[in-house]
């Protein structure tokens, strides 16, 4: 199964689950996207501008504590999910839900998905 089939497959398996994507946060660029309905360009630099920085954020405050491999940010119109790998710390999976009841079901889906991809890499 290709990354693009498991984002996929990720995204339809949650319900109120609108994009899924897999990026590179060193870059800010998402990489592969799947989503429920066109996603600008300019959406999808803004998600991964906002997980570069949280992570770079928490990183400063963890200091010499683990690095920290799951954010959660909540806005008035969805809840974001950033997964990243603590093998590669550039990837990082994104995902975009309705509610916050979605958010074990994103996070434990996007580390398989991480998973995934460093074991076929």
């Amino acid at each position: 199964m290709s990354l693009s089939d498991r984002l996929d497959e990720m995204r339809a398996g949650i319900a109120g689950c609108s994009l899924v994507s897999f990026g590179d946060l060193q870059t800010s660029l998402a990489l592969r996207t799947s989503s429920a309905a066109p996603c600008p360009r300019e959406r999808l630099d803004e998600i991964f501008a906002q997980a570069a920085a949280g992570f770079a954020a928490a990183d400063r405050l963890a200091a010499d504590a683990e690095p920290v491999g799951d954010l959660f940010v909540l806005t008035p119109s969805d809840v974001r999910v950033f997964v990243r790998s603590l093998r590669n710390a550039a990837d990082v999976v994104c995902a975009v839900g309705e509610t916050t009841d979605e958010i074990g079901t994103m996070t434990a889906r996007a580390k398989r998905i991480l998973d995934d991809a460093e074991r076929t890499s």
